[in-house]
């Protein structure tokens, strides 16, 4: 695993984007003072995870983020990525490749990401720390770190080869089970106080919980009346609603019958009306009149019908005549068409001259008609015009008048804005003077604000402290209690002495522990000395001794041993002679009656057997035998030795170490007072300096709302003077363009005027219609002549062709007539026939005609009836009209009446709606479950007897039943309606409570069973990693060092969890071994030789080295690059350098400079490729 590139984006002075791709082996980064290179190892530090901003060489961790230059702004946040190699799997992670970024935020944000997937800070610590990269992140020896490796005491030296080793990670989840043991134990505390306490609330919440139960049971009953009575009115109502609506179906019905009968009255009406507009009078008088046209028309074919008769009877009177035409008469008829023939040119000469007269008529018409068109048109373009110039006057007028409104409303609206102009500018300046006169500045708010807040965090913090402090001291009151406690149990022994201790006998003063007072740590050796009597009865004298000997034997309490404390020989005098250097007298340490202090005369205690053995010559030498006892209470006599192990405590210790838990303890109780005292003294002072702080907060807020109220005043007042002064320019343009526009108007208004009275002044054109009558009568009169001379040229035409067909008819009738001689009596019987057929109409006629002339009469009479029948109709629309006006009427009542029926409809909805709300409100009950469960129909249980038989329902019932409840309930009194569940879930959380002490103490159990297990792993694995290091500084030193010696050692070897490391070194030919003697150059020396123990025992994947050979000479230079190039072996090396010798050893080389504009700048080049390049 080796570091593979590290990019960086606004950075410290990398600004722009920059990357650095690493390779194996070593990487020296060079460049002059001030250029970055640093600040590439602090972005490596950073990207893995380091938090504190002095390790980065800044105040506060934004000073990461590019603060801008004179040339190039700030930017907004920092960006560091890191990609590992992770080909051997070094890293616990499935990618061969990894990236790690983080990125800050100026805003305070912070984010990181492994892969491009957001994470944790913890999740980058993990992952890092199983490779030995840790957050002391001893791979990174900076410029002054080597001063810490010296400096540093032999528990943070032993920091450096936990992070190595991996360590910390166990260790730090030691720390944090030890964490929650003690919050387990707070909670163990707090647990078990709550359930004493809740032991406590169960009784009388078991009270409450009764007279809840009781009070429910009654509030059911009232529940079930309510439900019943509200119920039955839904019922009741619903009924109501049924028969109503039937009503209204019925109203709605008659109202429909109303409406069909007034529309029929409407349409029998709209009939009448209509036959009334037929006009059956017109009807008549048309076939009256069609009547008397075929009246007229039967007499003319009566007398056409005659007239052939007479036809036909003159024709077949002359069939037996002689023949019709003659060659005589042929000749003649040819003579009459020749006159004929010349009639016709007299008649076409008159009908050319009768045309053209027509024509010259039609010629003097239409010069008349256009003669007169155009004095029309003069006539009209003259009145044509004059309407015009009016309309044009009138315009011109109007318009003058509305500029001279208008130049008025200019001229007024501008006084007016004027008025407002200054009247706003004075509001303007004294908007401006209060801004200007504010005598606070947010400034002494925003600081007085911070204040307020800066005290309230001190007191917060300070009653954290006193509430931390608080809690410890009473786990130790708990602690101390307990102890008491269990030290009082355990004395407290029912046997012989204590009975006849407490047996109240004359000059029996109590257990002799209990008046005798030992120095700390005495208490074995004076028990020792004691012996027996350490458990014996203090009596004042020897008959008290007898006495209760005597109360011991008649009580059969057994053995008891009675010591005396009447005065004998003084004990203190007696062992001052026994005065042995090293020993002290038994009777010194102790404060107790002189019977004892007598026993104590020969009797000296020593701190150990070897104190002992020390004064044993002293003891030879004394006048007489002593007897010495060790503190920890071996007994050696002149005779006599007790000692060993397996000893039990006796009761004068006991009663010593429940004395001093006892003091302890009221001295704890004391301090628990002091601390409660104090912190509630410290909490006013926090609601104090809250109080502050809101008074301060509110007052910046009223000041900030001022400020944006005068803002907003000042803007409000500035726009308005603004706009009021734009108003009046513009009024003021307005009233000089309307004032120039008067004259305009002015002198169109003349010129219109002046126009019109020209055009009236003009004579109005004359139109001589008269003069057309006469031409076009004139014209009549040539158009008859010409009709007639039309007519008598036709007429005289018509004569010849008759008169030439009439001669080829007498021919042919003349060559028929002897060819027809065969048929004349052939057309004799057809005329006949045709007479005969004449005859029969002439005949039929007369009755017809008769016929006819009475239907003209009846028609005449239909005619006088229908204009009888017109009045009657008349008549019978008035009739029809009052008959639909009373069914109108008929229909609005009935109309009002279904209204009305459907407002109490509506009301009773409403009152039903307001039941079912009031249901659903208080009983939680819908319609359909209120009226099927409790509904009048619903049998009523008994509330004593639950198997009596239910009664039916009844209403009045029901109500006293409620009123009884009701009167029940309130002799209840007061009931808490949450008693019953506050009971079950207060008697719930008391066994949970239980159940989780329960789970607290296997918890704590299985915590410490963690702690050992990963105290033995810690210790397993520094005893490794301590013997690798002390191996590798053993070998490095010498090399760094030539011919000097160099160790390390545990201070404390026993206990490998604490233990610290002491180093010693000592240069060829110098007698030192202290750190701090060696000279600047030895001192760095020896730190980077302990650095270099450290990373060949427990190899890291890369280290960075910042100018760790800043202070070196060449000579020792050179062997630091030796150590360096050992070290590239097994682990990568990023040097920041300024040696030229460290650049030769470099496999690449980035070069760090800094540009104009204060950003860094970076050229990188492969050493060893170009070295082998030059070389090839």
């Amino acid at each position: 695993m080796y570091l593979k590139s590290l990019t960086l984006k606004g950075f410290k002075s990398f600004a722009q984007p920059t990357t650095f791709a690493f390779e194996p082996g070593v990487t020296c980064i060079v460049g002059p003072n001030g250029s970055g290179k640093s600040n590439v190892v602090d972005a490596l530090a950073w990207v893995m995870g380091e938090q504190g901003a002095k390790t980065l060489r800044g105040g506060k961790m934004e000073d990461v983020i590019f603060a801008g230059t004179s040339t190039r702004g700030p930017l907004g946040r920092a960006e560091v990525s890191l990609t590992i190699d992770n080909a051997d799997g070094a890293l616990p992670i499935e990618y061969t490749e990894v990236t790690i970024s983080r990125t800050l935020f100026r805003n305070g944000g912070s984010e990181y990401a492994i892969n491009g997937e957001q994470c944790r800070l913890l999740d980058v610590q993990e992952l890092l720390s199983d490779s030995g990269l840790g957050r002391e992140m001893h791979v990174i020896v900076g410029q002054g770190q080597l001063d810490q490796v010296l400096h540093a005491s032999p528990e943070d030296r032993r920091g450096f080869i936990e992070e190595a080793a991996g360590i910390l990670k166990h260790r730090r989840r030691k720390e944090k089970t030890l964490r929650k043991l003690d919050a387990m134990q707070a909670n163990l505390t707090r647990l078990t106080d709550l359930a004493a306490e809740l032991r406590r609330q169960l009784k009388p919440l078991g009270r409450q919980a009764e007279v809840a139960r009781e009070a429910a049971g009654i509030a059911a009953v009232v529940r079930d009346a309510k439900a019943r009575l509200v119920a039955d009115e839904v019922v009741e109502l619903r009924r109501a609603l049924e028969t109503a609506g039937r009503t209204e179906h019925e109203r709605h019905a008659e109202r429909l019958v109303l409406q069909q009968e007034l529309e029929r009255h409407q349409a029998h009406i709209d009939r009448l009306e209509q036959a009334q507009g037929g006009d059956d009078v017109d009807r008549a008088r048309a076939v009256s009149f069609a009547l008397e046209q075929s009246e007229a028309r039967l007499r003319s074919l009566d007398s056409l019908a005659r007239q052939r008769i007479a036809l036909l009877s003159a024709a077949d009177e002359g069939t037996d005549a002689a023949p019709t035409v003659t060659l005589a008469d042929i000749d003649a008829a040819r003579a009459e068409l020749d006159g004929i023939r010349g009639g016709v040119g007299d008649a076409a000469s008159a009908l050319e001259q009768a045309t053209a007269a027509t024509r010259e008529a039609r010629t003097a018409l239409d010069a008349v008609d256009e003669e007169i068109a155009a004095q029309a048109a003069r006539v009209s373009a003259y009145d044509l015009r004059a309407s015009q110039l009016s309309g044009r006057a009138d315009a011109a007028a109007s318009k003058l008048a509305a500029v001279r409104g208008e130049v008025l409303r200019h001229r007024n609206a501008l006084d007016a804005a004027q008025a407002r102009r200054e009247t706003l500018a004075a509001d303007l300046a004294r908007v401006e003077a209060e801004s200007d006169a504010d005598p606070v500045s947010a400034t002494d708010l925003d600081e007085a604000y911070e204040l307020a807040q800066a005290a309230v965090f001190e007191a917060e913090g300070e009653i954290e402290q006193l509430r931390e402090a608080l809690h410890d001291r009473e786990r130790e009151r708990d602690a101390l209690g307990a102890r008491v406690g269990a030290l009082s149990l355990a004395l407290d022994q029912k046997d012989g002495s204590a009975a006849l201790a407490a047996s109240g006998t004359a000059g029996v003063r109590g257990l002799l522990a209990e008046h005798l007072r030992v120095e700390p740590g005495y208490e074995a050796a004076i028990a020792a000395a004691l012996g027996p009597l350490a458990e014996s009865v203090l009596v004042d004298d020897r008959a008290a001794a007898l006495r209760a000997v005597g109360v011991a034997t008649d009580g059969d309490l057994g053995r008891v041993a009675l010591t005396i404390a009447e005065p004998g020989p003084d004990a203190r005098g007696a062992t001052r002679t026994l005065a042995v250097d090293g020993l002290t007298a038994a009777a010194d340490v102790v404060t107790a009656p002189a019977g004892i202090l007598a026993l104590l005369g020969e009797v000296l205690v020593a701190d150990d057997l070897d104190a002992v053995r020390a004064a044993e010559p002293a003891l030879a030498a004394l006048d007489r035998p002593a007897t010495v006892i060790t503190r920890d209470g071996t007994v050696v006599g002149r005779y006599v030795v007790h000692g060993g192990s397996g000893r039990t405590q006796s009761r004068i210790e006991l009663v010593a170490e429940r004395d001093r838990a006892q003091a302890r303890l009221e001295e704890v109780r004391s301090d628990i007072e002091r601390a409660r005292f104090d912190l509630d003294e410290q909490r006013g002072n926090a609601e104090h300096a809250k109080e502050q702080s809101r008074l301060a907060l509110a007052a910046l807020r009223e000041f900030d709302a001022q400020l944006a109220q005068r803002t907003e005043a000042l803007n409000r007042a500035r726009v308005q003077a603004e706009a009021a002064a734009a108003e009046t320019d513009r009024l003021a343009e307005a009233l000089r363009t309307a004032e120039e526009r008067i004259a305009e108007a002015e002198q169109a208004a003349t010129a219109a005027k002046d126009e019109l009275e020209a055009a009236r002044a003009e004579p109005r054109p004359v139109l001589e219609a008269d003069r057309r009558d006469g031409a076009l009568a004139a014209l009549e009169r040539a158009r008859e002549g010409e009709v007639e001379a039309r007519l008598r040229l036709e007429t005289a035409r018509e004569r010849v062709r008759a008169e030439e067909a009439r001669i080829v008819a007498m021919e042919r009738q003349h060559d028929a007539e002897r060819r027809a001689a065969d048929e004349a009596a052939r057309r004799a019987v057809i005329r006949r026939a045709q007479l005969e057929a004449a005859s029969r109409v002439a005949d039929a006629l007369p009755p017809v005609l008769a016929a006819v002339g009475r239907s003209v009469a009846e028609a005449r009479v239909a005619l006088a009836a229908a204009e009888a029948e017109r009045a009657s109709r008349n008549e019978e629309v008035h009739a029809a009209r009052r008959a639909e006006a009373s069914a109108r009427e008929r229909l609005q009542a009935v109309t009002e009446d279904v209204h009305g029926l459907e407002l109490r409809i509506y009301e009773k909805k409403l009152h039903v709606g307001s039941l079912v709300e009031r249901a659903e409100s208080e009983l939680g009950l819908g319609e359909d479950v209120l009226v099927a469960e409790y509904g009048p129909d619903q049998a009523v249980p008994d509330d004593t007897d639950a198997e009596a038989e239910p009664r039916p329902f009844v209403r009045a019932e029901q109500q006293k039943r409620l009123q009884a409840a009701e009167r029940k309930l309130a002799q209840l009194g007061r009931v808490n309606p949450l008693a019953l569940e506050e009971f079950a879930a207060l008697e719930q959380r008391h066994q949970f409570l239980t159940e989780q002490l329960t789970d607290l103490a296997n918890t704590r159990k299985d915590l410490l069973t963690i702690i050992e297990e990963i105290d033995g792993r810690m210790e397993s694995i520094f005893r490794s990693a301590f013997e690798d290091t002390r191996e590798a500084f053993a070998e490095v030193f010498p090399i760094l060092f030539p011919g000097g010696e160099g160790r390390i050692a545990l201070t404390n070897p026993d206990d490998l969890l604490t233990t610290g490391i002491e180093v010693s070194v000592k240069p060829a030919g110098k007698k030192i071994e202290r750190l701090s003697l060696l000279s600047g150059g030895e001192r760095s020396l020896a730190a980077v030789a302990l650095l270099m123990a450290i990373f060949k025992a427990r190899p890291s994947p890369f280290y960075i080295m910042d100018e760790v050979e800043a202070a070196l000479d060449d000579a020792n230079l050179g062997r630091l690059l030796t150590t360096f190039e050992s070290l590239r072996e097994e682990s990568q090396l990023i040097v920041i350098t300024h040696q030229k010798r460290t650049m030769e050893i470099a496999d690449a080389l980035y070069g760090v400079s800094m540009r104009q504009d204060g950003v860094s700048a970076v050229v990188g080049q492969r050493v060893r490729e170009e070295f082998a390049a030059k070389a090839s």
